[in-house]
């Protein structure tokens, strides 16, 4: 009986080490969408959101949405000179987030997305690949945060066995803890 009761306060010494916080977070972002090695896109603007999910310290889970809109390239071609649409896409995904740090967050990311691409002569929707860097500040406002990052972008493009899509990314974005909680 004494062995039974000393192995159940010691259990009762260890559960506060046992919890962890689970915390919810919304972000909204907005950067540039850089085309590489694609001639007929150009630069353009992108904005989106984030819901950041901590279940544990290091890794973090970002679903998130993201929309771009592709600038329009200037063309000439046999002496005649045309404009073709930038692409326009629209991504759904989730990032994985490797978090070093408290006050000053580094954390290295991938994610997995569904892509549609969109403009005169393109409707398609394609699997795409990021991965990327980012670094964290947290703002003197409690649970206020921002965040810069940069990525790559590749989308698959079944067109071409050996080709696919890609984007450069910059981004700065604002978040906000909405639930914290200490899970047992």
């Amino acid at each position: 009986m004494k062995k039974q009761i000393l192995i159940g306060m010691l259990a009762l010494t260890l559960l506060p080490g046992v919890a962890r916080a689970i915390t919810i977070g919304g972000a909204v972002f907005g950067g540039t969408s850089i085309p590489a090695v694609q001639d007929d896109n150009n630069t353009g603007p992108m904005y989106g959101i984030r819901v950041p999910v901590n279940f544990v310290p290091l890794i973090a889970v970002e679903p998130y949405w993201a929309e771009t809109n592709g600038g329009n390239k200037d063309y000439t071609a046999a002496g005649i000179g045309y404009t073709r649409d930038g692409i326009d896409m629209s991504s759904f995904g989730a990032n994985v987030l490797f978090t070093f740090g408290t006050g000053v967050k580094l954390y290295p990311f991938v994610g997995l997305s569904s892509n549609h691409m969109t403009r005169s002569g393109l409707d398609q929707s394609e699997t795409g690949y990021d991965f990327g860097v980012g670094l964290g500040f947290n703002l003197p406002l409690a649970g206020l945060g921002a965040d810069i990052r940069a990525a790559a972008n590749v989308v698959t493009d079944p067109a071409s066995s050996d080709a696919s899509r890609k984007w450069a990314e910059i981004t700065v974005g604002v978040s906000y803890a909405l639930f914290h909680s200490v899970v047992p």
